[in-house]
């Protein structure tokens, strides 16, 4: 037998942006870690910092998982009912670390459809509950930073700075209300969505350097038929889904209520009190953290690495650099590494269950029927008619 032959290393787009990404998170690591007011300021002069709070932001933010997990069960039992709840945790944390490690958080769902795959749920299934989940959060998300803009909406305007921070803000904001507006036209209008398939179909067409434009578009016509199945799947049990919303509303505040455990470990409203300035409350800090989400969602990172903590100081800086109290260094560091850096590290292990290979059966991955010509109105040359 001849020795397999090593392969090359290659350098490719996706090394050099790993690169890029690895290499701005050490940059900002060591900023907040090393710099003026940093962390190791704070660690030589620890003041009143009460480090208990930190550990009470871990736990509520690590309670958003445990959440998420049985969202997840409450799905997956609707047609599993032995499904295992210790398993609803595992697709949670497999869905935060690969979101984590990839841009815009686009690898956690494929993953997670991949581990329950390999516990024996169906595709077809897997991905409509998977859908749901995403639509409800969604919808959540963004009604509740509406709401947060017009009840802080004098507070809101005080980040609007120059021109560069206007930009940051309003792109943020509009694009998250374009997702949602997209995935209510995707899951409530289906003769919408036949058009803008047919749309996006014709461009692909036109292009000359796509190559097999119809076998992309199937790929695309079964997602958008995902998005309605599991709307219908949705909206027949009323009951559960109002479960799942609030279920959902407690999770994304246990997400937002981070930072407000944060000012009170370094003890701020002690410092706002001798300044003479307002006191940040726990509904304040939930609807000034909503801004920075949906700002920092805009950046295509993982993590949204550099955006989050530009939209973090932007927003909060007014409650964390009071006087001669300056601890919004720190303050970024601690909730990046309890929602992203602590998360990522506590969640790595779970990557293991998604090792290996499963194959799956026709009936698992493609419907019995596919009548993606028809939806598109094309011959079966590929061409419209």
């Amino acid at each position: 037998m001849e020795p397999k032959k090593k392969k090359k290393f290659k350098i490719n787009g996706t090394v050099i942006f790993n690169i890029i990404v690895a290499a701005l998170s050490i940059y900002l690591i060591y900023n907040f870690v090393v710099t003026e007011d940093g962390l190791i300021d704070l660690l030589k002069k620890p003041d009143n910092f009460k480090w208990g709070w930190i550990v009470v932001g871990l736990v509520v933010f690590d309670l958003n998982m445990i959440i998420d997990a049985i969202v997840t069960q409450i799905y997956l039992t609707s047609e599993y009912p032995a499904f295992r709840f210790v398993d609803s945790i595992k697709v949670a944390f497999v869905g935060v670390f690969f979101g984590a490690v990839t841009p815009s958080n686009t690898g956690g769902q494929p993953m997670q459809l991949y581990f329950l795959s390999k516990k024996n749920v169906r595709i077809g299934f897997a991905s409509a509950c998977l859908t749901q989940k995403f639509i409800v959060f969604q919808l959540v998300t963004t009604f509740f930073s509406i709401f947060a803009v017009i009840v802080k909406f004098g507070y809101f305007q005080t980040a609007f700075t120059n021109f560069w921070s206007s930009a940051f803000i309003v792109l943020g904001f509009m694009s998250q209300i374009g997702v949602t507006v997209l995935v209510l036209v995707i899951c409530f209008a289906e003769n919408i969505t036949k058009k803008l398939i047919r749309l996006i179909y014709r461009l692909l067409v036109a292009l000359p350097f796509v190559k097999d434009p119809h076998t992309k578009i199937r790929k695309i016509t079964r997602e958008f038929r995902m998005f309605h199945s599991s709307n219908r799947m949705l909206m027949k049990n009323k009951k559960r889904m109002l479960k799942i919303v609030a279920l959902v509303c407690l999770q994304f505040t246990c997400i937002l209520s981070v930072p407000f455990f944060i000012y009170i470990a370094f003890d701020m409203p002690a410092a706002a009190r001798a300044a003479g300035m307002p006191i940040g409350n726990f509904f304040d800090f939930i609807c000034i953290q909503s801004f920075v989400l949906f700002t920092s969602n805009l950046v295509p990172l993982p993590g949204a690495s550099g955006g989050a903590e530009l939209a973090f100081s932007m927003y909060f800086h007014p409650y964390f650099v009071l006087g001669g109290v300056n601890k919004i260094k720190p303050a970024i560091l601690l909730w990046r590494f309890i929602t992203y850096y602590g998360a990522m590290l506590l969640t790595a292990p779970f990557s293991y269950y998604t090792k290996g290979k499963k194959k799956a059966d026709a009936e698992k991955t493609e419907p019995e029927h596919d009548d993606t010509d028809e939806y598109l109105e094309v011959n079966k040359h590929g061409k419209s008619v």
